[in-house]
């Protein structure tokens, strides 16, 4: 583990490197701006980096996912959940989630928390996007409650 870098616009996070220690997740200083986190267990790997005062954290869902209309809708129904994060299709990694963590949660304490809310998120859709790819059909919303083990949800459908 590189540690947490000396100066910059991270500098500031006492404590990320403690925390990615008790958790087992090996910090990378890509530049004094973005630290590339990775989880040992799961292989998970996450970018923090700085967007002006604002902290952005990005993972990888999906590798080489095209954009279409079943995906399209599908993470348009995930976004509606308000899960705190959303999900981007990029060119160059892939469908990826994103977290944007405003100048005033700019802390180690809130870098973890996302991280772990959105693996659970992960956690919780890969399988069910990975059938949307490959099925070219949409998830409806009974489909994504299930895949959150809310069964009998209360939610209109």
């Amino acid at each position: 583990m590189s540690g947490v870098p000396e100066g910059g616009f991270l500098a500031d996070l006492g404590g990320l490197d403690e925390w990615c220690s008790d958790n087992e997740f090996d910090v990378e200083e890509i530049d004094s701006s973005e630290l590339v986190l990775t989880d040992q267990d799961t292989g998970s790997v996450w970018s923090v980096f700085g967007v002006d005062d604002w902290i952005q954290i990005k993972g990888l869902v999906l590798e080489e996912v095209e954009p279409g209309a079943a995906l399209c809708i599908t993470l348009a129904r995930l976004h509606d959940r308000l899960l705190g994060c959303r999900f981007s299709v990029d060119a160059q990694h892939g469908l990826v989630i994103i977290v944007d963590l405003m100048p005033s949660c700019r802390s180690a304490a809130a870098i973890a928390e996302a991280i772990i809310q959105m693996q659970a998120i992960i956690d919780h859709t890969s399988d069910l996007l990975e059938d949307v790819v490959s099925s070219g059909v949409e998830a409806d919303d009974r489909k994504i409650d299930q895949a959150f083990g809310l069964e009998g949800s209360r939610r209109l459908h």
